[in-house]
């Protein structure tokens, strides 16, 4: 095949790669992506990973994550990428005696690099280095939108065209190093007998394992299908379970699987959605995730 008509097709391909961890942006080039996120859950799996109701006599879900994300990539050089990602989240949790508990606040940024290391007209691998860190929020407010300290992760990411097919394949694995770092974080008063918070005890968190897998399938440059999957897996299992009041486990194992579907009306311009379930877990929520999204490409 020469060499023109695979740069072609790697041009007809750039809506797939946008956010793909495989592939930087070229110098200059730009791709930016505002989500509102809506997960749900009334099951949970505990340490051992059975399935049991979120919080005992709540029908329904009584776990309730309604997010918005605004994540951008910009191109350095050809070969360098920055990536940010900045959450605003709103947790809901429904207890047994009735009460129901909300958190609102910016929750933990992420700032990366994405380095591409080899790239031929059909594949490339990447390294991305990222830190993880809380933007002030209360790390002992109930339900607390994050476990206020900070973390850094890699991965290794390889992506390849499957020409003659207009899509694309790729795959990564990470770690996450959890730090007892709590500086970025903060802890408010908490008067006995309170329910809104809960002694600021700082856990030690437990370093991660991260995977992803995904495959895309681009319809004439007017939509894309995806396949996605994605999980973690602490180092050590999980032994006890987590409070379902603050759902945020020291030690979890999850799995993750998932489709989605963007519309691009214009050709810089996507309207996206994506649906996650969690048919695996341990220590972690089951729950069920909907992303509704705008991105947009600059070049």
């Amino acid at each position: 095949m020469r060499f023109s008509s695979l740069t072609t097709l790697l041009l007809l391909l750039c809506p797939l790669l946008a956010q793909a961890q495989a592939w930087t942006q070229p110098k200059g080039h730009g791709y930016f992506k505002v989500s509102y996120g809506q997960a749900g859950a009334g099951e949970q799996f505990d340490f051992a990973g059975d399935r049991i109701p979120y919080a005992e006599g709540v029908s329904g879900d009584a776990f309730q994550d309604r997010s918005v994300y605004l994540y951008g990539e910009y191109g350095v050089t050809d070969r360098l990428t920055v990536v940010t990602l900045l959450p605003r989240k709103r947790l809901t949790v429904h207890t047994a005696n009735g009460d129901e508990q909300s958190t609102d606040g910016l929750g933990s940024a992420m700032l990366g690099l994405r380095w591409r290391s080899t790239q031929t007209t059909l594949s490339s691998l990447a390294i991305n280095v990222a830190a993880v860190v809380p933007m002030g929020y209360a790390r002992n407010r109930t339900p607390a939108i994050g476990p206020g300290q900070a973390d850094v992760q890699a991965n290794l990411a390889y992506g390849r065209s499957l020409y003659p097919l207009p899509g694309y394949a790729q795959a990564s694995l990470g770690f996450r190093f959890r730090s007892e770092v709590y500086a970025f974080s903060r802890a408010i008063d908490c008067p006995t007998g309170t329910s809104t918070c809960q002694s600021d005890l700082q856990p030690s968190y437990d370093d991660e394992w991260l995977f992803a897998a995904e495959a895309g399938l681009s319809l004439d440059r007017w939509a894309l299908l995806q396949v996605l999957t994605h999980g973690v897996w602490s180092n050590q299992p999980p032994e006890t379970g987590f409070d379902p009041a603050n759902p945020i486990p020291t030690r979890q194992r999850y799995f993750k699987a998932g489709l989605g579907v963007t519309l691009y009306p214009f050709p810089d311009v996507g309207l996206g959605v994506q649906y996650f379930t969690t048919p695996y877990g341990r220590n972690t929520v089951r729950s069920h995730d909907w992303f509704f999204g705008l991105e947009y490409k600059l070049r």
